[in-house]
Order: structure tokens, then C-alpha cells, then sequence
């Protein structure tokens, strides 16, 4: 083994954009830093830079959409423009569920609306601490009532190479595999 530089080593991470809506309109932005708290609760990070912090703050909702490989052109857009200087409302096409100010992404993998219980100050980031009060899935990757990841294609992110990546092939079942080892 070989000590490195302390980096946070959790990396490829689902690709996901976050939809929020304000001042009349639509919003998107890709974001690298997220994580499952529980099954109900996840984290997002978003730079305080960011535009998308006045909607996120202002409503106390979001959608996160786990986007296919499909996507990977205008999931790269909307995490490089910003949305004080680029109307991005039209660049996926938006569907609503129960939650007003989440819109989400028709077509992606998976979409989750999440209402912000709680925001954490950071020193260069805002993260948004939020309840998923529903999850949609990609009815075309749906087996057993299931999802099928590989029917769904979602996009990776490799946080320290900068590559969008897929995922690969099943190598074992969880909480069998081990069983080798008793």
C-alpha cells in the first residue's frame, strides 16, 4: 500500500443531476459529491458558488435523477454552465410528481423526489441533508418490479480520473458470497 494525499476514496459515484426550480423557472445541475444516509436519506453537496443554492434553500426540495449512458452529453452541459447565465429548463424534458419545485428528468435511470430537512454549513459547500418522499424508475428497466441495473444503464462518475464510466459486470451475490468464508 501506498499513503497518499488524505482524499476521500469512494470513487466511481452514481452521476446525478439535481432539479430545482425558482425565479420561474426550471434548473438543473450535475453534482459529484452524494451519498445514502439510510434508505430513506441522502446527502447532496453543492459549492456555495453555485446557483442552484437560492432554489435549493428557497423551496427545500430537489429531484435527484440518476441519468443513463444516454445522457452523458447533457448531463456534462448542465455541470458546466450556469443557470444565472444559461436557461437549462429546456434542455431535459421535465416531468412533476407530488413535490412542487423538483422537477425531474424524463427518461433517466431513476428519480427521486427529496424534501431538505436540514443544510449543513460547510466551509466550500452547502449539503443538503434530504428525505425521499417518492422514487421513480425507468419503466423500461424494471424486472420483477425491481430495478435492473443492467437494463438501466446508469452513468458512474470517476471522481479523481474525470471520467464518465458505465457499470460493469456482476462478479457476485451479496450476503452469499461470503457465506465461502464460514
Amino acid at each position: 500500500m501506498k499513503k497518499v494525499d488524505a482524499k476521500v476514496a469512494l470513487s466511481p459515484i452514481p452521476l446525478v443531476v439535481i432539479g430545482t426550480e425558482f425565479d420561474g423557472k426550471v434548473n438543473y445541475i450535475t453534482v459529484a459529491n452524494t451519498g445514502m444516509l439510510d434508505s430513506q436519506t441522502v446527502l447532496v453537496s453543492v459549492g456555495k458558488i453555485q446557483y442552484s443554492n437560492k432554489g435549493l434553500k428557497d423551496n427545500r426540495t430537489m429531484s435527484i435523477n440518476v441519468l443513463s449512458e444516454e445522457m452523458v452529453a447533457k448531463a456534462d452541459y448542465v455541470g458546466m454552465v450556469s443557470g444565472a447565465k444559461v436557461d437549462k429548463s429546456s434542455v431535459f424534458e421535465s416531468f412533476y410528481g407530488d413535490l412542487k419545485g423538483a422537477p425531474m428528468i424524463n427518461g433517466a435511470s431513476a428519480c427521486m423526489e427529496c424534501e431538505v430537512v436540514e443544510i449543513v454549513d460547510m466551509p466550500n459547500h452547502n449539503v443538503y441533508v434530504c428525505t425521499v418522499k417518492n422514487t421513480y424508475w425507468n419503466e423500461d428497466s424494471i424486472v420483477d418490479n425491481n430495478l435492473d441495473i443492467s437494463l438501466a444503464k446508469p452513468l458512474l462518475f470517476d471522481v479523481y480520473q474525470r471520467k464518465y464510466i458505465k457499470v460493469g459486470d456482476v462478479i457476485a451475490d451479496a450476503w452469499s458470497v461470503g457465506k465461502t468464508l464460514i
